[in-house]
């Protein structure tokens, strides 16, 4: 089975992050399928409409497609012509799509497309939380009406939790869908054991918007009475982290709360084995690959009751709040503190659910049912 991917996210220098979820979904195809994957991005060039550059030493093999930022409609038509003429060189190596995998509506469209030309099954995952009702956020009706495009004419749309499937069927109630959650990272596994002291609060995200709700997280924590053994580490990087920072000393949590750069994947996994709870206050989420990476850790999670954080949240695995309420937090923190958790089982149960070979048997499964139509 050889499966094309066509994404608008994918890490680059620019973005070391960007799109991580998707290369370890093409990742975990990769288990099962033959995979290339096209990044299509939105730049700068100095002449014609887009240009072809394989990425040395990715895995799968992978090319960024940049295309110029012309006005409408030259965009518009970079934007579908490069991954036709990436599909059409990979046919002269010999290399022929059995399946096209889009991830976002809007790399579903040149996919549509190309499926259409070779006469491919097009299946399309969705990640975005703009579908979302908590997203403050909205899509403009020109957007709308292409993600509804999208969502109607793929095989088989893929949505990463079964809340943001019940947010597309909103907008497109006659698409067929399937959830597959993201991947977590195989290089996410819990620590032996951890019995010092403090006890270590971990949070992890971009402060680039309040999306993650570490305001509330910090309130919440000002009001745990006995905080005095607690720590936490707040990871990311982004415009409002000087405002928590001076709420954090604001709120007396000074000596309580530090804050750290973004880290690799191989940092923050031994960050989170030297943890002992990982702690999220989003004000809104989809299927979030850090909750998955802690719990993979063997870390139980206390974070806000929104998304599809509560189809991953159990109350063996941690304790959920209700959101934009720090005192709720607070209160499902003290009882996270006090409970017992089985860290192991905790680990297992991620890997068995979220690990790349889980995932890698869903998505053969979805690529020989759209295949044998």
């Amino acid at each position: 089975m050889k499966v094309l991917f066509l994404t608008t996210a994918w890490p680059s220098p620019a973005s070391p992050i960007g799109g991580v979820f998707v290369r370890e979904h093409a990742r975990a195809a990769a288990e099962v399928a033959d995979v290339r994957a096209l990044h299509l991005v939105r730049a700068p060039a100095s002449a014609g409409l887009f240009r072809l550059e394989g990425v040395e030493g990715e895995e799968p093999p992978t090319w960024r497609i940049p295309y110029r930022r012309f006005g409408k409609p030259l965009a518009q038509i970079a934007f579908l012509a490069g991954p036709l003429v990436a599909a059409r060189r990979l046919r002269r190596a010999g290399w022929r799509p059995d399946v096209i995998h889009a991830h976002s509506f809007l790399s579903a469209l040149p996919a549509l497309v190309l499926g259409r030309l070779l006469r491919r099954p097009v299946v399309y995952t969705e990640h975005w939380t703009i579908f979302l009702p908590e997203n403050p956020g909205e899509l403009s009706a020109p957007m709308r009406r292409l993600a509804r495009l999208a969502l109607e004419r793929a095989d088989l749309v893929l949505p990463v939790s079964a809340d943001l499937e019940l947010a597309l069927r909103e907008l497109a109630p006659t698409a067929r869908t399937r959830v597959v959650p993201n991947v977590v990272d195989e290089v996410f596994s819990p620590a032996p054991g951890r019995n010092g002291e403090p006890t270590r609060l971990l949070t992890v995200g971009l402060l680039d918007t309040p999306r993650k709700g570490v305001d509330i997280l910090l309130e919440a924590l000002a009001l745990v009475p006995n905080r005095e053994g607690l720590r936490l580490d707040v990871v990311g990087e982004g415009e409002l982290r000087p405002g928590y920072e001076a709420l954090a000393e604001r709120l007396g949590l000074g000596d309580t709360v530090r804050f750290h750069a973004l880290e690799p994947k191989p940092a923050l996994a031994e960050r989170m084995r030297g943890a002992d709870f990982f702690v999220l206050a989003s004000r809104y989420e989809n299927n979030p690959c850090v909750v998955l990476e802690a719990m993979a850790s063997g870390l139980p999670v206390v974070a806000t009751r929104v998304g599809g954080v509560p189809e991953l949240v159990t109350p063996d695995s941690g304790r959920l709040a209700e959101p934009l309420d720090p005192s709720s937090f607070a209160s499902a923190l003290e009882d996270a503190l006090g409970g017992d958790f089985d860290r192991a089982a905790i680990a297992a149960a991620a890997r068995e659910r979220y690990g790349r070979r889980a995932i890698a048997r869903e998505l053969r499964d979805v690529y020989e049912r759209v295949s044998s139509r």
